[in-house]
């Protein structure tokens, strides 16, 4: 299972570097049908956090992806890679900035939890050399974590994962508002008649 799931994940991931499109990850695959898309272009955590944030897939809003599961992990993962197939380090959606070692998503459904699913390279984290806050993967291993960059390594850059997600929509207030006005005005209408 583990090793389809990662072939699955690396021709995915083939694919999207060459249409430059997420890809989805289905619930045919034991997935979620979110959508996520590597981002090769060197960024700080932050400027990736800003950057997943703007933007956007079939009307989805983009986020620095939440890797909640192994299989989830592996998937988003293995995506990436290198023009020459490599696996590289990219940035997730998890950080320790606010309380030092709990590590919480910043954005996506999971905004704010605290992370229960972790796959921390052995000995990280590990704030080292005066503090490192942001989390990304590959780092010694295909969904191997580490945390590194700001405030040690400020300028610490590299690609992203971004997760594209479809939320519920809620009722619009507007028509729970509306509709006992329309219903009183077709029963006055009717009393008129």
């Amino acid at each position: 299972m583990k090793k389809t799931l990662i072939a699955l994940a690396l021709g995915a991931g083939l694919a999207s570097a060459a249409l430059a499109t997420p890809v989805q990850w289905t619930s045919a695959m034991g997935g979620n049908d979110h959508w996520y898309e590597y981002v090769s272009t060197p960024l700080t955590w932050q400027a990736s956090a800003t950057a997943a944030a703007a933007s956007n897939y079939s009307g989805m809003q983009g986020y620095l992806a939440t890797l909640t599961s192994s299989a989830e992990n592996l998937f988003a993962s293995a995506l990436a890679m290198s023009p020459t197939g490599g696996l590289v380090t990219a940035w997730f959606g998890l950080t320790d900035e606010k309380d030092e070692g709990i590590f919480r998503w910043i954005d996506g459904p999971e905004a704010g939890q605290t992370a229960v699913f972790t796959s921390w390279t052995g000995g990280e984290p590990n704030n080292c050399c005066g503090g490192e806050d942001y989390a990304h993967t590959n780092w010694a291993g295909l969904g191997m974590w580490n945390d590194i960059g700001a405030p040690a390594f400020p300028d610490y850059a590299h690609g992203y994962l971004v997760e594209y997600s479809a939320a519920p929509i809620p009722e619009p207030m507007t028509l729970a508002l509306v509709l006992p006005a329309l219903l009183a005005a077709g029963y006055a209408s009717r009393r008129r008649a």
